[in-house]
């Protein structure tokens, strides 16, 4: 009995904001057993306890119940937004600032000090605008698109929800993040093809100086990174992982670190050996881009089959994709 409360509190737990969630998920816990106590006089059988789960309803609807209105985004993908966009915030400009650092370092360090901080601060505002307009209307197209992101059973029954330490079970707001990431690369590197390599000069139209890459593994690259939007976006939907998607997301994501090889670390590895013909003969350096390379590579592999080893050792069943 306990176990089936704690499960469904649990579900419903996943659709709140993670500053909010103790508070209600506790009161909805004291809720239930208040209404089991009251019913059934501290005496329920699992029928009684499945029967008031069904009463109350889908976790998800549930949730909303407890949600403020967000207006644009509503409170089952408000909270994976904002998870998102924190996270993002963080990275972005953090990442911003290291390229241009190193491609201005590349480039002979022409120009003042004041004038590179002023080229590193208005490409940091441009591109953590850029990636929040990104994530922004990602989510507001997922609110109102009239698609559910997880995979919703037409009568609600609550024998079925998952245990609440689903190996399979897709953690919402971080797979929301790598969709919501690759989409933002995905669309960076699509500019990249479009000028001929790469740049942080965001120019919409004209000529631009930039670094030359493999056109094919740009497109490779390019490829790997949208199916991974796809394979995210697919878990999404389904609420829970399976082998095919698993091996679908590892896939990519070791083709996409050999991509990546070719096209970003080796170009600017390169650059560097340019800039500093010494480096070259340094021990770990002369040969970084591809220590990288493969620290990618296997860092693409951990996470997807350390989930698909999970679920195999718990023995769960492994349900196949379903596209419609």
């Amino acid at each position: 009995m306990t176990d089936l409360v704690e499960r469904y509190v649990h579900q419903v737990g996943r659709y709140l904001a993670p500053n909010e969630r103790k508070e209600i998920t506790d009161e909805l816990r004291s809720l239930i057993q208040d209404q089991l106590d009251d019913r059934y006089k501290g005496a329920p059988t699992d029928d009684d306890v499945a029967a008031l789960l069904a009463e109350l309803g889908e976790p998800r609807q549930m949730a909303k119940s407890y949600g403020r209105e967000q207006y644009l985004i509503g409170p089952d993908l408000y909270p994976a937004m904002m998870y998102v966009l924190q996270r993002g915030w963080v990275l972005v400009p953090i990442i911003a600032i290291l390229v241009k650092v190193l491609l201005s370092f590349l480039d002979g360090g022409q120009g003042t000090l004041v004038g590179l901080f002023l080229e590193t601060a208005a490409l940091v505002v441009q591109v953590v605008f850029t990636f929040t307009a990104i994530v922004v209307l990602l989510f507001a197209i997922f609110q109102h698109s009239g698609v559910e992101l997880d995979q919703k059973e037409a009568s609600f029954n609550p024998r079925e929800l998952p245990p609440v330490n689903d190996p399979a079970a897709v953690d919402r707001a971080e797979v929301a993040f790598g969709a919501a990431f690759g989409t933002f690369g995905a669309l960076l590197l699509l500019y990249f093809l479009r000028v001929g390599g790469l740049t942080l000069r965001f120019i919409p139209s004209g000529t631009t100086e930039v670094v030359p890459v493999p056109e094919g593994w740009l497109i490779t690259l390019i490829a790997t990174t949208a199916g991974s939007v796809v394979v995210n976006l697919l878990a999404l939907r389904r609420g829970r992982w399976n082998a095919t998607l698993l091996l679908a997301e590892a896939a990519l994501g070791l083709l996409g670190a050999v991509a990546a090889y070719y096209v970003i670390i080796g170009p600017l590895f390169n650059g560097l050996f340019n800039a500093v013909p010494a480096l070259a003969n340094v021990p770990f350096i002369s040969n970084g881009g591809l220590g990288i390379a493969i620290v990618a590579g296997f860092l693409s592999l951990l996470d997807p089959l350390g989930k698909l080893g999970k679920i195999l050792f718990a023995g769960r069943d492994m349900p196949s994709v379903k596209f419609g």
